[in-house]
């Protein structure tokens, strides 16, 4: 160990600037190898696809759709609840594949995958948001009928559902009149 130890020395109290210089060079190769094992944290930031969640999104329509509903002249204090048909639809990506022979034709599909960071995933395409079967709307104004006429137009032009999926009922409780 001593040997090489002063072999080092030795080559670096020389004048010779080229060995110098290759050994550095080759130093710096050996340490830029090592450091390419280690893994460092990336700062990337990853997009994260979000998914609305059910629950959430009924709350949100709701919400909007009350404060909107509320500001309407003559409506006063509302709640409003809103049902849906089902939970949302994914659409994923397929390669289909047509065969014709001369008696028969069939058709192949397969979903196309990806090799994703979590491991193979399908690609969607598009997410459906539930269709809305029914709103219901409780509020002050609501055994004026000019009121009702209001709302259930506001709500009907708003989520392109036909009136008779909307319901318009007076608040109890309210002696907003008497």
């Amino acid at each position: 160990m001593n040997s090489l130890k002063e072999k080092f020395k030795h080559t670096f109290e020389q004048k010779n600037s080229k060995t110098k210089i290759l050994i550095a060079v080759g130093v710096i190769g050996i340490l830029l190898i090592l450091l390419s094992e280690i893994s460092l944290p990336s700062s990337k930031k990853e997009t994260e696809v979000t998914k609305t969640d059910y629950s959430s999104y009924v709350n949100e329509l709701d919400d909007k759709l009350n404060n909107l509903i509320s500001s309407i002249d003559g409506v006063g204090k509302c709640k409003v609840m809103i049902t849906l048909k089902s939970t949302s639809e994914s659409v994923y990506a397929k390669n289909i594949q047509n065969s014709q022979s001369e008696s028969s034709a069939s058709q192949n599909s397969e979903y196309v995958i990806y090799d994703g960071k979590d491991g193979d995933r399908p690609i969607l395409i598009q997410e459906n948001f539930p269709e809305i079967e029914g709103i219901a709307i409780v509020c002050s104004g609501g055994d004026n009928i000019a009121v009702r006429e209001r709302v259930i137009q506001c709500v009907s032009s708003l989520f392109n559902i036909s009136s008779n999926r909307i319901s318009v009922s007076k608040l109890s409780g309210d002696n907003r009149g008497k």
